[in-house]
């Protein structure tokens, strides 16, 4: 995956050219969360320009990010946390092609819609992990799996630490984030299906070679446990990353230790049955008129699909603090531009120092089983609250659905980085006076991440200046004061109170000579004054999301746009 943002990175280049200046902010979104308006110019066009860029794709079979089958059926929708003004809920749009070599099969659908129904294969591990998270709670991640499959240990016939593994150093967390270093499968490589070890000079085996599970054949756990107990590690855990599809077939068998019943009636009580995803089953469906190519596995469509990645960003089955720890790096990787999760594949964009850094949550699943050959592809941006999921399915090898994502990521999410600031600072971006004293702030928006403070007086002095003398900045003009939100959000009342920490900034002071350090977050919350941050600020916003007042904890003062005495007062 190519991650860019070309237009807003050049904007940005732009103006820290044209300034020395660099803006350090903080981890997270740059801006107050985003409301969808698909009537917005910018989402609009943004909108129709990737319908144009999959039609081309579709039509010549290549496109800006390389070429794709043209035997690849597909279906494709965007989502939002906030659903806007988007009129098709759960996404508020979506894109479906069907390969002319599909449209003429004689099995299961001709036609591919919101309700066409696909076997999603890897992308069980996050529904297995959110199961992990529901029935145990995230506690549990940092427990040896020994805790729960305590036969493992057992199992183990020596304690040779290259041929065999120390069981009690392997958690639950380091398993759902491919850093357990697990061996990849419980079966024979393919090869050995496909020609005689001994013609390709390998040696004879002692035992028949082990089937793959899923292939027609139930795993049975036990056997698979005590296979497993005996298997050597890739590596040692917490160490690099390696995919295992054991450790998420052992993450279903600790979830079931839990909750004291069959992982799919976990599954279908705490998430399918609670978001209604009605299309969605871990077997292939009575009825294949809607089904893509139907074999036995986990299906669903890409409406299920796009409940399920909102009900994430929503923090609609866990609580918010546990969404946010669950949408965090685990590790690097060895491309800087990757990271993981639990068991997310992160792809960070953005362009730093310029913009603020953006990760997509990914989760990508590419195989083809019995005949079965499929892809699909979820993507979630927190920081903006939107998501895409893609399905398809393909009559001769799986598809190769990056191209399909950056697409998608280059139109939307550049569309995203402009109207977000665009939102801020329409209703943010205003003038706000305190009542019976001379208090004031202005906050704006200038094309650099966050919002800016450009005035700032209190009772009377030029606060900006006693800001300046109080971190040894000789010029009050050369003191930035940014603003990022925090994600503290109150919206108990008729509209909401959100809380932003600034960020202070020597705007003269010399730029690191080729290493671009970024270090605001050690100075938050550093100067205080009656036990309060002299870099908080609490905005009021009324239910339409606009901005009417801003409270200064350490000044102790409210400051208030012009408006009516009833609005004051609700907040």
């Amino acid at each position: 995956m190519v991650f860019s943002i070309s237009r807003a990175s050049t904007v940005f280049l732009l103006f820290s050219s044209a300034f020395s200046f660099t803006p350090c902010p903080l981890l997270g979104p740059a801006f107050p969360p985003w409301t969808l308006d698909t009537s917005d110019k910018t989402i609009a066009s943004a909108l129709e320009a990737l319908t144009r860029e999959l039609d081309m794709l579709v039509s010549t079979n290549t496109g800006s990010h390389g070429d794709v089958s043209p035997n690849t059926t597909f279906s494709i929708a965007l989502s939002s946390a906030d659903s806007g003004s988007a009129q098709d809920e759960p996404f508020f749009w979506q894109y479906h092609h069907i390969a002319p070599a599909l449209s003429r099969s004689a099995a299961g659908s001709r036609v591919a819609d919101e309700n066409s129904i696909y076997r999603i294969g890897g992308l069980t591990e996050v529904f297995t992990v959110w199961c992990l998270l529901l029935s145990g709670g995230d506690h549990l991640l940092n427990d040896p799996v020994t805790k729960y499959l305590p036969e493992l240990a057992n199992g183990t016939s020596t304690q040779d630490d290259i041929e065999h593994v120390l069981w009690d150093d392997v958690t639950v967390g380091r398993r759902s984030s491919h850093m357990s270093g697990l061996a990849r499968d419980y079966c024979s490589t393919n090869f050995t299906l496909q020609m005689s070890p001994a013609k390709a000079s390998f040696p004879p085996r002692h035992e028949p070679p082990k089937p793959c599970c899923g292939d027609g054949i139930k795993c049975d756990s036990s056997e698979f446990i005590q296979y497993l107990a005996n298997q050597p590690l890739v590596a040692p855990p917490s160490v690099t990353q390696s995919y295992s599809n054991m450790a998420f077939h052992l993450l279903g068998y600790i979830i079931e230790r839990i909750a004291g019943k069959p992982f799919s009636d976990v599954l279908q009580q705490y998430v399918f049955d609670v978001l209604g995803m009605t299309q969605t089953t871990m077997f292939a469906p009575l009825d294949s008129s809607n089904g893509i190519i139907p074999i036995k596995s986990l299906f669903t469509t890409i409406t299920d699909l796009s409940i399920a990645g909102q009900a994430i960003l929503n923090s609609t089955l866990l609580t918010k603090s546990r969404t946010n720890r669950w949408l965090r790096p685990v590790s690097h990787t060895s491309n800087p531009a990757n990271s993981l999760g639990i068991p997310w594949v992160i792809y960070s964009g953005g362009s730093y120092p310029n913009t603020s850094m953006v990760d997509v949550y990914t989760v990508l699943s590419n195989e083809g089983v019995n005949g079965g050959l499929y892809s699909s592809y979820l993507g979630l941006v927190h920081d903006f609250g939107v998501g895409f999921a893609i399905l398809s399915a393909d009559t001769e090898t799986p598809a190769e659905l990056n191209a399909h994502a950056d697409i998608i990521e280059d139109v939307v999410l550049e569309a995203l980085m402009v109207t977000a600031p665009e939102q801020a600072a329409q209703n943010f971006g205003r003038e706000y006076q305190a009542s019976g004293i001379n208090s004031s702030i202005t906050v704006a928006y200038d094309e650099l991440p966050g919002l800016c403070i450009n005035e700032f007086v209190s009772n009377g002095t030029d606060f900006r200046a006693i800001l300046a003398a109080l971190l040894g900045i000789s010029k009050p003009k050369g003191l930035s004061i940014r603003l990022y939100p925090t994600q503290l959000i109150d919206d108990s009342g008729p509209g909401s109170r959100q809380a932003f920490r600034a960020v202070f900034q020597d705007i003269t002071e010399l730029a690191d000579n080729g290493t671009p350090t970024c270090v605001s977050w050690m100075d938050v919350d550093k100067l205080t004054y009656g036990g309060r941050g002299l870099d908080e600020f609490v905005f009021a916003l009324n239910a339409s999301g606009d901005a009417v007042g801003v409270q200064i904890p350490a000044l102790q003062v409210d400051l208030w746009r012009e408006t009516n005495d009833l609005e004051k007062r609700v907040y």
